[in-house]
């Protein structure tokens, strides 16, 4: 019964949000609102919960809308992005160890559990090192969660104040997809989220989904978009997703990690927008697409905040997976010259 009354409540929060964010014209309604609303919930001790299966269909469905914005001429970019993704791995480094100096001199936090914390992305991955290693992972989960939820709020305010797209409103779509296409590109996204997931590939209902997206629209197999409702839906568990984060973390430790995480956060944001401005001088690539593209955020709401400027999602997916992937290599390297 508890469960169920969790659901019912992140249910609830969803709604609540999304009336919120979609009657304050906010950027990015469907996601900004249940983000906040969700949290505030948390704050107040509510406790809620989104089942697996759900948040995987959000991921799922979030994964073709993105997909269907590939074009074989987006493609022909690719000759630009290595390096892009070599300067993208140089900000992680840059990050990593400026936020590390930061927590250590400023907030007092010993050597692994400041590093830890500043590690931008892999959070499970962090927690499980933060674990074995004795550090303190409360702190570290409530500095991370600070950071994934205060990238999911700027980012679109960025968007709208530096791009002037719109993202309080949805874009007139010109064609649907239609059903059967929709859900046979769900089913063989369940499958290929499978098995990227025994392959440990991150988020990998959301890529798999992307990936499939992207190759069918790509071959004009299944034309058209996700309706727009569907779309809301998802970026609605999204938003109620990162606010549960914070169910059960104590007020008091709340406080006690706030200023640490956005001291953090903006130091990483600030070292993204001066990489990104580099990016963006040596390949031409828009500002705002290699911004989204290498900002330390939650994957799946980075890769579904592209797909709203109409970024290259393989462009954008691909070096938030590098970024995971080179984090998983070069942590426990760094961590075992600290033990």
């Amino acid at each position: 019964m508890k469960s169920v009354n969790s659901i019912i409540i992140a249910l609830f929060a969803g709604i609540l949000g999304s009336l919120f964010g979609w009657s304050l014209m906010l950027p990015a309604p469907f996601l900004m609102g249940p983000v906040l609303v969700s949290t505030l919930f948390a704050i107040l001790r509510i406790n809620f919960s989104v089942p697996e299966q759900i948040k995987q269909i959000s991921f799922i469905l979030i994964g073709i809308s993105v997909g269907s914005n590939v074009t074989p001429e987006a493609l022909l970019s690719f000759s630009r992005w290595p390096l892009s993704i070599l300067l993208m791995i140089l900000s992680v480094i840059t990050i990593i160890f400026a936020c590390k100096i930061i927590l250590q001199k400023y907030f007092g936090m010993d050597k692994r559990s400041s590093l830890l914390a500043s590690t931008p992305g892999h959070l499970s991955f962090v927690l499980i090192l933060g674990a074995e290693t004795r550090a303190d992972t409360t702190k570290i989960a409530v500095i991370q969660s600070i950071r994934v939820l205060v990238l999911t709020i700027i980012t679109p305010v960025i968007v709208v104040l530096y791009s002037g797209n719109d993202l309080s409103i949805t874009n007139v779509q010109m064609e649907i997809i239609n059903s059967e296409s929709l859900m046979v590109l769900c089913l063989f996204s369940i499958i290929s989220g499978f098995v990227l997931k025994r392959l440990k590939i991150p988020a990998p209902f959301l890529i798999g989904a992307m990936l499939l997206s992207a190759i069918s629209h790509g071959t004009n197999l299944t034309p058209g978009y996700v309706p727009n409702f569907l779309e809301g839906i998802a970026f609605a568990i999204l938003g109620t997703v990162i606010g549960a984060r914070f169910v059960g973390i104590e007020l008091e430790r709340l406080k006690s990690c706030l200023f640490s995480g956005l001291t953090t956060t903006l130091t990483g944001i600030f070292i993204c927008f001066v990489v990104t401005s580099i990016i963006y001088k040596l390949t031409g690539i828009p500002f705002i697409h290699i911004f989204i593209a290498i900002a330390p955020g939650g994957l799946e709401t980075m890769v579904a905040m592209g797909g709203l400027v109409n970024a290259e999602p393989t462009y954008v997916a691909f070096h938030h997976v590098i970024r995971l992937f080179f984090i998983a290599l070069f942590i426990p390297i760094i961590l075992r010259k600290l033990i």
